[in-house]
């Protein structure tokens, strides 16, 4: 009777061992590339793998860097069904993705805009999983199996979020040593910029109407020099490496889901 309450009600969870309820011991990284320049995609993947973690890169668009990523990254989809294009359903902005990254298992959403029938597209295009829902900076984050059969995953922590609540730029105020799933995002032009806010982001990315295009030299000009942004998700990763803390592909764990529910039918 010493382990914890909350134990009991994951005990034939398939991925409680992931929810870090004796400590803090797996992390998940995912990314929103959010249209960034591919100068921006690279940058955040040297920091992910001098640091040995894996990520999860969620893609608005066809990414050199991307296509040839490498084996600790993982590749899923960012489509955007916020902006209304007479040319384009919601059926068409998933195949397009999928076209240009055919071994993607996973989606999130471009502001997190989900529905029925989106998930019923997701599966239709071969997709396993989706986590287009954030729990803010809460406990006990956890999987479950949808009614289509895909595995749904929330994620509790992002960046932009970060700044925009005005919690000061350590994460003392987040609950990461709390039980639960930690899925954590960032977004690469956010971490290129080492931003202090999201007013600052807004200012810079506001002027391009085609972001992927901006150029590097332009974008250099407004990188913050002081603590930022960057500064704290690079504290996070040396945290990750020198505790020895693991870190996930989503679709690892999806697939941990998936085979588990298919041996209790």
């Amino acid at each position: 009777m010493n382990e914890p309450i909350y134990g009991y009600q994951w005990v034939n969870d398939p991925l409680s061992p992931y929810y870090n309820l004796t400590g803090l011991k797996d992390v998940i990284l995912t990314c929103d590339i959010d249209w960034a320049p591919d100068y921006a995609i690279e940058h955040v993947l040297e920091i992910v793998e001098q640091f040995n973690c894996k990520i999860t890169m969620f893609s608005t668009h066809k990414s050199d860097i991307l296509l040839r990523a490498p084996e600790f990254v993982e590749v899923g989809l960012h489509p955007d069904y916020t902006r209304r294009h007479s040319d384009s359903s919601f059926e068409d902005k998933i195949a397009r993705l999928k076209e240009i990254y055919p071994d993607a298992k996973g989606t999130r959403s471009h502001r997190n805009f989900f529905g029925q029938n989106i998930a019923d597209l997701n599966k239709k295009y071969g997709l396993i999983y989706d986590v287009s829902v954030i729990l803010w900076n809460q406990p006990y984050c956890q999987a479950h199996l949808d009614y289509n059969g895909m595995v749904r995953f929330s994620y509790m922590w992002e960046d932009g979020l970060h700044l925009d609540m005005g919690y000061q730029l350590n994460f003392d105020q987040v609950n990461l040593f709390a039980p639960g799933l930690k899925i954590m995002n960032i977004h690469p032009i956010l971490i290129y910029l080492n931003s202090k806010s999201e007013s600052h982001r807004r200012s810079v990315t506001q002027r391009y109407a085609d972001l992927t295009k901006a150029p590097k030299s332009d974008i250099d000009q407004e990188v913050f020099r002081g603590f930022g942004i960057k500064d704290l998700w690079i504290n996070l990763l040396k945290m990750i490496k020198d505790n020895g803390i693991r870190t996930h592909c989503l679709s690892d764990l999806a697939n941990i889901s998936l085979r588990s529910n298919a041996a209790q039918i």
